[in-house]
């Protein structure tokens, strides 16, 4: 029986890993990216790679997307170069990108149009969910082609959780994750220079309040997260999670939701992230 194939389309530093995981469990995996030394990378990890994006999805009945922004997702799936066009024929997209909702949903539209079913699939765990396939699954969409994409999906993460067949409900669960994500950075920030300010070590505390109910992912993985602006390097983590909240405020201001400890959050988040790019900027100008 030959090896199940799937395209991906991004292998960065989230993309490699989630498609590395497939190649282990005995797929095959063709995959494109703009960035050759991306590329080669990956193709060190056992993934085929392809010329372009045409190329992958003449070897692939579905393909995956994990790209930074909405605008790059439309442009590979309904370009005129795009998967849509190249296909010709039926095909399942996964777009595991975190865009606002309604992107999603005008994207699944213009899609089927072409004959192709889009899958809206982002995922929260951060680089090291995707390296040890413990990521939390969001799956909305067409139920046949999520019953479809189900032996792939849970090879990626620890659990798929299904809501809806409805393109942007798994972006919508995947804003409200990232608006209590923000929320706990804020307070794990703020609470630990309340913690210094009195004479005590963050390792102490942080062992405590993770025993207590405090507890949160952004506190357990602390030293990672702070490393985000503390050793900030451009197109990190942070400036994926700046992106989203940017999704969020763009959101709420759509729809008229008041959401005023967000707001304050992005506000007080985005004070510490511009120090740090210009620390690293000033940095990089001194050399």
């Amino acid at each position: 029986m030959s090896a199940p194939v799937v395209g991906w389309i991004g292998v960065g530093e989230m993309g490699r890993p989630m498609a590395a995981n497939l190649v282990r469990a005995g797929w095959r995996v063709v995959a494109f990216d703009r960035d050759d030394e991306r590329l080669a990378a990956a193709a060190e990890a056992g993934i085929e790679a392809a010329a372009d994006a045409a190329a992958v999805v003449a070897q692939a009945d579905r393909v995956v997307t994990m790209l930074r922004t909405g605008a790059q997702t439309e442009q590979l799936l309904l370009g005129p170069d795009g998967l849509v066009a190249a296909a010709g024929r039926p095909l399942d997209v996964v777009v595991m990108s975190t865009m606002d909702p309604e992107s999603m949903q005008r994207l699944a539209v213009a899609a089927a149009a072409g004959g192709a079913t889009v899958l809206d699939v982002p995922v929260s765990g951060g680089v090291r969910g995707a390296e040890d396939a413990s990521l939390s699954v969001m799956a909305s969409g067409p139920a046949d082609a999520l019953e479809r994409a189900a032996p792939m999906l849970d090879l990626l993460g620890s659990r798929t959780y299904r809501l809806g067949d409805r393109a942007g409900a798994s972006q919508a669960a995947k804003l409200a994750n990232q608006v209590m994500m923000a929320v706990s950075i804020a307070g794990t920030y703020e609470g630990l220079a309340l913690a210094r300010d009195y004479g005590l070590r963050d390792g102490p505390v942080i062992d405590a309040v993770c025993a207590g109910t405090g507890a949160s992912w952004p506190l357990a993985h602390w030293d990672w997260m702070r490393s985000l602006w503390e050793q900030y390097v451009p197109d990190n983590a942070l400036d994926i999670l700046d992106k989203d909240l940017k999704a969020v405020v763009a959101a709420i201001a759509e729809r008229g939701v008041e959401m005023p400890v967000t707001d304050a959050t992005f506000r007080r988040l985005s004070t510490l992230w511009s120090a740090a790019r210009e620390q690293a900027a000033g940095q990089a100008s001194s050399k």
